[in-house]
């Protein structure tokens, strides 16, 4: 028989999670997403578009999956939404092609990361808020100079070894890294203040991530801004991806998997047809506890 291929637009809260990827003994999203399938008798291997960390939300993770039975995207979103925890929704769901892959037929992904010096309440839990002695111990005043940051961010923009700002596992740690694997392509990196906030939004368009590339570039480029670090230290680390970075990780609530882009558009609906009309809060963020 052959099978037909699903693809879910999700929305999640990172604090309710540890993580994207399933682990063993603990909650995560794609566990908790294949409890719920299973309720239709489904029991996929689930593909995402990225692997997000243990803390970081998403307004727009992907998933892929192929089942033999045939179902209607509908009724699949009802029984992801009926059966997962709070602080995971299915946005949308639709029926896609034999060839469609969550990660692989992705052509960039888009992150954005919050920062407020503090940031409004409305925002607690989705941005960073300085001051943050955690961070910076020695600092008095910490108030951000964005243009600092925007500049420092100006030249990761292309295709460059971003080693020096990926985040080492166990693994890594005891091998050499293949030649070429910590490789990626930005597209575009913008920082944008708030008009009537101190608050900045730090967005990163990329084919691809290593992980907690994000969380450093913007955590150096914090530093920059409150000069804790030299204006040159970006394209030092940059220029040394060997090197294990050792400068501040932006906290993992900040970040937010915001959209995923394809060729062709995976979903028709819109979110007014989802189910999902009147969710979201005066921040724009889904009402997610």
């Amino acid at each position: 028989m052959t099978k037909r291929r699903y693809a879910l637009k999700l929305a999640y809260h990172g604090a309710s999670f540890r993580g994207f990827q399933r682990q063993s003994g603990l909650l995560t999203v794609q566990g908790c997403l294949e409890e719920a399938l299973a309720h239709l008798g489904l029991h996929p291997h689930t593909e995402a578009a990225a692997r997000t960390d243990a803390g970081a939300h998403a307004l727009g993770q992907v998933v892929t999956f192929a089942a033999e039975d045939s179902f209607e995207p509908k009724d699949l979103r009802r029984v992801v939404n009926a059966f997962s925890p709070p602080g995971l929704v299915c946005l949308e769901a639709a029926c896609v092609s034999p060839s469609t892959h969550a990660r692989a037929s992705a052509l960039s992904r888009t992150y954005v990361y919050l920062v407020g010096w503090p940031a409004p309440a409305e925002l607690h839990g989705y941005a960073w808020s300085l001051p943050d002695r955690r961070a910076f111990p020695s600092l008095t005043t910490q108030s951000p100079d964005i243009a600092r940051a925007r500049e420092a961010l100006r030249g990761t923009v292309g295709l460059h070894d971003f080693g020096g700002f990926a985040r080492r596992g166990a693994q890594t740690a005891r091998r050499k890294v293949t030649p070429g694997a910590t490789v990626r392509r930005l597209l575009r990196v913008e920082v944008i203040e708030a008009r009537q906030a101190p608050l900045a939004a730090f967005i990163f368009e990329g084919v691809g991530f290593l992980r907690a590339m994000v969380r450093h570039l913007v955590g150096q480029a914090i530093s920059i801004a409150v000069g804790a670090s030299a204006p040159e230290t970006m394209t030092d680390i940059l220029g040394a991806p060997e090197r294990r970075y050792s400068g501040v990780r932006a906290p993992a609530w900040g970040l937010t998997l915001s959209h995923v882009s394809y060729k062709e558009s995976l979903f028709t609906k819109g979110e007014a047809d989802s189910g999902l009309a009147g969710a979201r809060d005066s921040s724009g963020f889904l009402k997610l506890p």
